[in-house]
């Protein structure tokens, strides 16, 4: 565990291509005014085009766990693009990325950085402590860079040198040294006990964890908690104080308690840092259970949740009939949280947060028609999803166009069916029933199956051209994960050991049918790349139901002798788990670096599904 926690969240994810930012001063003092000069390569013209171009700076204070999100407006001057910032005077780091809202320049996920120095020319304490620790892969979406230990551990070093007596800098060097290998065990060890001797009064909340990770590395568990309980008296409303009670939260022994603990800390700690981990971690509770009147109970009282939130649990709630009507309910609130910009995350810029919030509303309004046409009020439904498309423009979601489609042609009114379809099928979001219904509508008009065919041709590689662009802006760009799986035959393999290759990782089990039949495509895709050694299907069997795994697996396998893709085992379940996976079948699509970048659940049709795991890796593949 690192010293501060930091909080994943989705967002806009940038272009690996970069182009280039100079910053001046190059080595700016605490409270100066820094300009900004910003040139874009030729391949950022989808970036530029279109939209106003700003400058994201996170700033990083020396004592706080998350950065503040400044956005700069950037004019254009002789092909640059140019602004200025003055640098919050408490601020001892900060990174950069620069584009339009949707999509993001972050300079191959490396950002463009500043530090504040001081009067002696040198950075200030603590800048080089962040520059580290925004190395560690754990930074928010937003303002995550590329984990690199090896540069970690130079800026520790430098820190260290210069601020001997910043504690955090020196446990965060011994911690990522002993990981490198650059200190044994004992070494490491050694270094602990020198840490934790030389601190008479601890100063900080960071220092007493740093203090207090420290003495548990020594397996010292009594003065690890004996610091941490100290603190939390001294600093009341800190991390510190907060770690105890989330202590308290995990140990819930039943949902109802975690869901009212979850409430009580949420309210209490308004600010926290934990703040959406804790939510989602609600939101799997609940639906994992069916406990949908809970996590309705907990939506419609926990205040400033997220439009995005909303939706998400407006999901599962619409689905019980008795709880349709709350569900309403629940998207008129998720609108209104939408457009309310005190929600807005600190370490989320404006604009990247106002595009989230429209497609979040998009998402709400087609969950919303959705809703209403199982209600049988098909009038509202179709406003409902009208409004859907409307704001979701390109961005448009493939089940509200599929309903929309079938609506528009069940109620007569084809022209607009048509459209709809056609408009789909050229962003490349129509499903395989959009497709159908498409044809469908041309022969009725009259057309030859030659002129369907080349009309569809036509606009469906519009759709591949969009789509080859776009899924490298869906990229998640999640952190590595390290896991060992098994082969039916006993064989250990790593998932770093693919590190270098695009890994598809598929979580099924026997007993799961809609796995099973996903398995025809998997198979056509995997066939698809089967020769490419840059591309590894790892199908992995998890939550079996009997006591012989393998022996369950392989014989699945001989009674489907079609099936040729690479079987393994995760024996224990404890990949899976740390990949977060809830249900079955789900899959991951890892980049070169062992990112997650791409996650599916469920079963799709055969041609939608080919489409995008086609579209997926081939993006990843050519990173």
């Amino acid at each position: 565990m690192f010293v501060v926690l930091m909080i994943c969240l989705l967002a806009a994810v940038g272009y690996s291509i970069a182009g280039t930012l100079v910053t001046l001063p190059i080595s700016p003092k605490v409270g100066e005014q820094i300009q900004i000069e910003y040139t874009p390569l030729d391949a950022d013209k989808s970036m530029l085009e279109g939209k106003s171009i700003h400058a994201v700076v996170y700033t990083f204070t020396a004592a706080a766990e998350l950065p503040l999100a400044i956005e700069i407006p950037l004019d254009k001057r002789s092909g640059k693009w140019t602004g200025s910032i003055t640098v919050p005077k408490d601020a001892v780091y900060g990174i950069i990325k620069v584009g339009n809202g949707l999509v993001y320049d972050t300079n191959k996920e490396l950002f463009w950085e500043i530090m504040s120095h001081n009067d002696k020319g040198q950075p200030v304490e603590g800048a080089n402590l962040k520059a580290a620790m925004a190395r560690y892969g754990q930074l928010p979406a937003p303002c995550r860079m590329k984990d690199d230990f090896s540069e970690a551990l130079e800026h520790l070093n430098k820190e260290t040198r210069i601020y001997p007596k910043n504690v955090v800098a020196q446990f965060n060097y011994i911690m990522i040294a002993k990981n490198l290998g650059d200190l044994t065990e004992d070494e490491a060890k050694g270094k602990y006990r020198e840490l934790t001797s030389q601190v008479s009064q601890i100063q900080t909340p960071l220092e007493a964890i740093a203090i207090a990770q420290a003495y548990a590395e020594q397996q010292k568990q009594e003065e690890s908690e004996r610091v941490m309980t100290d603190a939390a008296r001294r600093f009341p409303t800190s991390t510190v104080a907060e770690q105890a009670q989330l202590q308290e939260l995990g140990a819930s022994k039943s949902l109802d308690e975690f869901v009212g603990r979850a409430s009580e800390h949420l309210a209490m700690w308004t600010t926290s840092p934990a703040r959406q981990n804790i939510i989602d971690a609600v939101l799997n509770a609940t639906t994992q259970q069916s406990a949908m009147s809970q996590l309705f109970s907990f939506v419609s009282t926990t205040k400033g949740l997220s439009a995005r939130t909303i939706h998400q649990a407006v999901n599962f709630i619409g689905s019980v009939d008795s709880l349709r009507p709350q569900a309403l309910r629940l998207v008129d609130e998720g609108i209104a949280a939408s457009r309310d910009a005190s929600r807005r995350p600190q370490n989320m810029g404006t604009s990247e947060w106002s595009e989230e919030q429209r497609l979040a509303s998009s998402q709400l309004r087609f969950v919303q028609g959705a809703i209403l046409r199982a209600m049988g009020r098909t009038d509202e439904a179709i406003v409902a999803l009208e409004q859907s498309v409307e704001l979701g423009g390109d961005d448009l979601e493939k089940g509200c166009i599929e309903m929309l489609v079938e609506l528009h042609s069940a109620g007569g009114q084809t022209k607009k069916a048509m459209r709809l379809a056609e408009r789909a099928m050229s962003l490349g979001v129509a499903t395989p029933k959009v497709v159908d219904t498409f044809r469908a509508m041309l022969r009725a008009d009259g057309e030859d199956s030659t002129d369907i065919s080349e009309r569809e041709q036509e606009l469906r590689a519009m759709g591949r051209k969009r789509m080859a662009t776009k899924v490298v802006q869906d990229m998640l760009n999640l952190q590595a994960i390290e896991g060992t799986f098994t082969t039916l035959d006993g064989k250990p393999v790593k998932i770093s050991d693919w590190k270098g290759k695009v890994v598809i990782i598929d979580y099924w089990a026997t007993w799961c049918g809609p796995c099973r039949q996903s398995f025809p495509s998997l198979q056509k895709l995997y066939l698809r790349y089967k020769d490419n050694p840059n591309v590894v299907f790892a199908i992995v069997n998890v939550w079996e139901r009997s006591d012989d795994r393998v022996k369950t697996v392989r014989e699945f396998m001989s009674k489907n002798a079609s099936l040729t893709f690479p079987m393994y085992l995760d024996k224990d379940d404890s990949v899976v788990g740390k990949f977060g996976v809830t249900g079955i079948p789900t899959k991951f699509y890892l980049g070169k670096d062992g990112r997650v970048q791409f996650k599916e659940v469920g079963l799709h049709p055969e041609e939608q599904f080919l489409d995008e795991a086609t579209n997926r890796i081939e993006a990843l593949l050519a990173q």
